[in-house]
């Protein structure tokens, strides 16, 4: 699980390109480094945009709700959440993450 703490940056981990034609509703990430692709829908390419200029958690935070139409309770639980599955599927990490551990 990814711990997310204030004032910590979340970066894409090397090797992960994003690409997206949005009027055929094709989103998707690639890493040229395994060769893995996963599909993802509009608010996970959303996320990792904002991911990949290198972005404060509590900014990425601040962003997704006036993103997104919902709740800040709700949408804090929901963003976490995917934050750990892009976590896991080593798609993101936090900058400096060599030196850390969870």
């Amino acid at each position: 699980m990814l711990a997310l703490k204030s004032g910590e940056t979340l970066t894409l981990e090397p090797g992960i390109v994003l690409h997206s034609l949005p009027q055929q509703d094709w989103y998707y990430s690639f890493s040229v480094i395994t060769g893995d692709q996963f599909r993802l829908n509009q608010t996970s390419f959303w996320v990792l945009e904002a991911i990949s200029k290198g972005i404060e958690w509590v900014h990425l935070k601040e962003g997704f709700l006036a993103a997104f139409e919902v709740s800040a309770e709700q949408g804090e639980a929901d963003l976490r959440k995917l934050l750990d599955e892009l976590y896991e599927q080593k798609i993101i990490g936090r900058q400096g993450h060599g030196k850390e551990k969870d």
